[in-house]
């Protein structure tokens, strides 16, 4: 059997603690999900799986499929209600947790729309930019960071029904559901308040409608963190529209 290769650009970033849990896992538990590989030995699902098997020795048995089949691995030492069966379970959920995505990969390799489709979402506060990669383990438990960065998006000379802009579906369902218990009315404020966290911004809808908007409605937005521009790089994309006193002040800066 040729060496499996760790994906290149894996997308979850596994932590020390990860790490140390993926370990114990398989020492306490055994061997449970199995991973996954392509047919050139790169591993696309379970690279920390592979890495801690790797540091305990264990071996690789690997059965193909062109993926028109489930492969289910069968525990012939583990019953329904053996204590370690209840414990691979908790720990194969629990080792999933405890990974984080690396978004500046993903953000690479797809694009806004196609993440609506898998229903992911970014969290642009948990984003860094210009971070050497052995950071990231640091820098994605630290969801405040001040170093953010945000998808690119290229907007259109057409601007959307503010409607298009979010989905408020899951807010007003817990809205609804907030309304008719039997909670103090202070409470109820403050779970309405946090409720507002399941409104699903649609940044590439926000970014035409900026695009499209007046400089009073474009700066509202910047303070809200709707949009964030990089000045330069949007003036020579010509992605924003300017007023034109701060266009003959940005010829003044710039004259030679």
């Amino acid at each position: 059997m040729s060496e499996l290769k760790f994906d290149p650009k894996n997308y979850r970033i596994h932590g020390e603690k990860n790490k140390r849990l993926i370990q114990k896992s398989l020492v306490d538990c055994g061997a449970g999900r199995s991973i996954l590989i392509d047919k050139e030995d790169c591993i696309i699902a379970g690279n920390g799986v592979y890495e801690q098997a790797q540091e305990l020795g264990l071996k690789i048995r690997i059965i193909e499929s062109d993926g028109a089949e489930l492969i289910a691995i069968k525990r012939t030492d583990l019953k329904t209600g053996d204590a370690r069966r209840k414990a691979l379970a908790l720990a194969d959920n629990h080792t999933n947790d405890t990974s984080v995505f690396d978004m500046e990969a993903v953000m690479e390799d797809f694009t806004p729309n196609e993440l609506d489709l898998w229903e992911f979402s970014i969290d642009v506060s948990s984003l860094d930019i210009g971070v050497e990669s052995e950071n990231k383990e640091t820098s994605n438990n630290n969801l405040y960071t001040n170093k953010i960065t945000t998808p690119e998006y290229l907007p259109k000379n057409e601007k959307p029904v503010i409607s298009d802009l979010f989905d408020m579906d899951k807010y007003n369902e817990l809205v609804s559901k907030i309304e008719i218990s039997n909670l103090s009315n202070e409470d109820k404020k403050f779970l309405v308040c946090a409720a507002s966290r399941h409104i699903v911004f649609n940044y590439e809808k926000i970014a035409d409608f900026y695009a499209n908007s007046d400089k009073e409605v474009q700066e509202l937005m910047e303070d809200s963190a709707l949009v964030i521009i990089d000045f330069d790089s949007a003036m020579s994309k010509g992605f924003v529209k300017l007023t034109q006193a701060i266009d003959e002040q940005y010829d003044i800066d710039h004259e030679e």
